[in-house]
């Protein structure tokens, strides 16, 4: 089994060693972010919610109190994340913001012109209302959280790294990859890269791993499940 350094905010990455735990691997976690919520105005009551992520989710519908807003979410694992919080009315999306743009433009006609409102956090990777209100509909975003960089490695992590006992690294996002890579250069140790396989939720996300790693790889999927396939069986390595 393999040594694996998880890198996404504290949360999220006490729930992804579990899974990694339970089969057998060790965890090691360098959280690249930290994620807070900041006070907004809840949307009105004619508009549909968009929700992208499971911070989305948890910093912003958990402050709604009318549980059939129509939510559209993006996969099932964030759909899964407004359940929780008692909404009804979830459609659940393709796996990224941009994959939903189609749903959204044809469930806008479905009888008056739909309004939306994004439940985002402060750093967007794709502007999804950007994208809406350039096809002619009223969309918005309402920044429910904010993410702020981690500019260090713990005394474990580094001593890890010191000692090559890192196998994989994993990376759910551009700018995590991106701040984890900046760290890394600020230590002065970009030959920690070289003793490590890079794994990506997708292809997005390994454009940002600029570094000398021993492979980087993406899942074809961006899903958990599909990233965790390449531990064991490495995918199209760049």
């Amino acid at each position: 089994m393999s040594t694996i350094l998880v890198t996404r905010p504290m949360e999220e990455a006490n729930t992804t060693a579990e899974k990694l735990e339970a089969v057998g691997h060790r965890v090691i976690q360098a959280p690249m972010l930290k994620v807070e919520p900041v006070s907004f105005e809840i949307p009105d009551e004619n508009r549909s919610i968009i929700i992208t992520s499971k911070n989305g989710a948890r910093m912003g519908l958990s402050n709604i109190g009318n549980k059939n807003r129509p939510i559209f979410a993006v996969g099932e694992k964030t759909a899964e994340e407004a359940r929780l919080l008692g909404f009804t009315n979830v459609t659940v999306g393709p796996g990224t913001a941009r994959k939903m743009v189609p749903m959204l433009l044809e469930c806008s006609g479905i009888s008056e012109t739909r309004k939306y409102t994004h439940l985002c956090g402060s750093a967007l990777s794709y502007n999804i209302c950007d994208v809406l209100k350039g096809e002619g509909l009223d969309a918005e975003n309402t920044v429910t959280y904010q993410t702020r960089g981690q500019r260090s490695l713990g005394v474990g992590v580094q001593e890890a790294l010191n000692d090559a006992e890192i196998d994989v690294a994993l990376f759910y996002s551009p700018r995590t990859a991106t701040i984890f890579e900046e760290v890394v250069a600020d230590y002065g140790r970009s030959d920690w890269l070289g003793k490590m396989d890079a794994l990506c939720l997708s292809t997005r996300v390994a454009e940002n791993l600029l570094g000398p790693w021993r492979s980087k790889s993406y899942a074809v999927i961006p899903t958990e499940k599909a990233m965790f396939s390449l531990i064991d069986n490495p995918g199209e390595t760049f």
